[in-house]
Formats: structure tokens, C-alpha cells, sequence
């Protein structure tokens, strides 16, 4: 097929399953991309009509190439196991980028082939492709974390009620964060810990690639290992499910790169997060 033929064709949910398994190849390699499909497999289940939802590839060729692109309202994840990557750079043409989008969790190995369709394409970028490092603790190491609350907290899942207070305070929050936050809390793992009046604290969220998200403590509580805590608590949740642990965190990020390397975390893997400027007025704006 020539390029004046190509078009993004939609993955029906029947088929994720066998996209997911695509990528048990070389296995833990390529961790992420399967963590993300299985996430939107359990999500399906629990709502069969979300709506804004993409499993994109291109020309159908999926099966051959293992390329998706998925667009989930303004987030996108992509990922290929095709080594000349082509079949992702082709399907990336063809996006509306007139659309402002916050692209997360980018292998490393396909940032170059994005700018150059930024370039091409005179995308404008809110903000530059931030470096993170991937932390991973394996399942079995989760499983032997101690993690009981102080005396006079407590520890228990979120409500969907604490998205509100949990998106005002989030650096990364956004026109639509919040809905974001509350789909997440709602059917995915998520730890928050109390006191004795029942204020938030710290808390801990999972995103739909399984990695940790919106990982905060109270401004007025932080140095007390708060933090790490919930972390222990839910990668302890994220093990019984049998997942590993992983979080994508900023080079630049300090005390957090620390804290999961204290917590027995390694690094290992690279990806990065960009945010484009939309050509066009739509419904979500980006500013951080």
C-alpha cells in the first residue's frame, strides 16, 4: 500500500486481546504497551461505550507490525514492535493534529521520529518532550513491603468525591483532569491515607499504561514518609493483581527519583511526555 493510500483504521475491542498479547514478545520488554491495552480490555468491560476512545493502527496492519496509537479523549499512547518503525511514523501523519494532545509515556526510541512529525507538520508544542526515568519493583518484591498506617491514620481506597480536592492541588491538572481522575479512582487501583477527621493526606493513584499517577502528599504533611507509604500500599494492591510497580518520573525530579530508589525501585527504561498547542479552538486547553 503507498503512502497516498494509508489510513488509520480503528482495532475493534474484539480484537485487543490478541493486541495485547502481541506484546508478551520478549517479555518483560515491552510491559508498558501491554499493560495499556489490558487497561482499556478491563475499562470496556466495565463501560462498553466510552466515549472519545481510539485503538488506532494503520492500514490494519496491527497483526503484522504490533503499531496502536490510542487516543483517550486529549491523552494519546503509542507504541510499535516494528523495528524500522515506519508503520507508526506513516500512522502519526495522519493524526489531527489540530487537536491539542498530552502524549504520555513515549518510548525513548520513537522521540526523534516525533519531532520530526512536528516539524513536518509545524505542530506546536505547550510544552518540550520532558525526559522521565521508568522505575520497576517487581510483584514479589511488592509483596513483601510492610506498609501499616501511624497511629491515629488510615488507609483506604479513594472515592470518586476526592477527585475534585485531588485535581485542585494537582500540578498537572487541565480543562478535563478531573473527569480523568475520577475514571481512574473509580476502575483502577488507588490508595489514600486519612486521619483521624478524615482529610486527604497522600495518595496515589494508577494510570491506564499501570504506572503510578498523581502521586501527591498535602503540602502541609510532606517530609513525614507519607509519600512513600502509599506507594508500598499500592504497588502491594498493584502485586495481588499480579502487576509489577512501575512509575515514570522526572530526571529532574530530585527527591522523588530518591524516594523510589530508597523504596528498592531501579530503573529501568527510559520515555518521555509532550503536550502539543491546538491549531484550532477545542475542548481541552493545555497549560501545564
Amino acid at each position: 500500500m503507498t503512502l497516498d493510500s494509508d489510513e488509520l483504521t480503528p482495532i475493534a475491542s474484539r480484537h485487543w486481546s490478541e493486541l495485547r498479547d502481541l506484546f508478551k514478545v520478549d517479555w518483560p520488554r515491552h510491559e508498558i504497551a501491554h499493560n495499556t491495552v489490558q487497561n482499556y480490555i478491563n475499562w470496556i468491560t466495565i463501560d462498553p461505550r466510552i466515549k472519545q476512545l481510539e485503538v488506532l493502527t494503520l492500514n490494519d496492519s496491527w497483526r503484522q507490525s504490533g503499531t496502536y496509537i490510542i487516543i483517550d479523549r486529549y491523552y494519546m499512547f503509542m507504541y510499535t514492535l516494528e523495528e524500522s518503525k515506519d508503520t507508526i511514523r506513516r500512522a502519526l501523519l495522519l493524526i489531527d493534529w489540530d487537536y491539542s494532545y498530552k502524549i504520555s509515556h513515549v518510548p525513548e526510541t520513537l522521540r526523534s521520529i516525533l519531532y520530526h512529525i512536528f516539524q513536518t507538520l509545524s505542530v506546536e508544542l505547550q510544552i518540550p518532550g520532558r525526559p522521565t526515568n521508568l522505575y520497576k519493583l517487581p510483584k514479589e518484591k511488592s509483596l513483601t513491603l510492610e506498609c501499616s498506617a501511624p497511629p491515629g491514620l488510615m488507609l483506604k481506597k479513594l472515592e470518586l468525591h476526592h477527585a475534585t480536592h485531588i485535581n485542585e492541588v494537582w500540578p498537572h491538572r487541565c480543562e478535563g483532569s478531573e473527569y480523568t481522575l475520577k475514571r481512574l479512582i473509580a476502575w483502577n487501583p488507588s490508595i489514600g491515607l486519612f486521619n483521624e477527621t478524615g482529610r486527604l493526606l497522600a495518595w496515589s493513584l494508577c494510570w491506564t499504561t499501570g504506572t503510578l499517577a498523581a502521586l501527591q502528599v498535602d503540602a502541609n504533611y510532606l517530609r513525614k514518609g507519607y509519600g512513600s507509604l502509599v506507594v508500598k500500599v499500592i504497588a502491594k494492591d498493584m502485586a495481588t493483581m499480579g502487576m509489577n510497580c512501575q512509575a515514570i518520573v522526572h530526571c529532574a525530579n530530585e527527591v522523588s527519583n530518591a524516594m523510589f530508589t530508597k523504596l528498592g525501585f531501579e530503573v529501568v527504561g527510559s520515555c518521555f511526555v509532550v503536550r502539543t498547542k491546538a491549531g484550532k479552538l477545542v475542548e481541552y486547553v493545555h497549560e501545564s
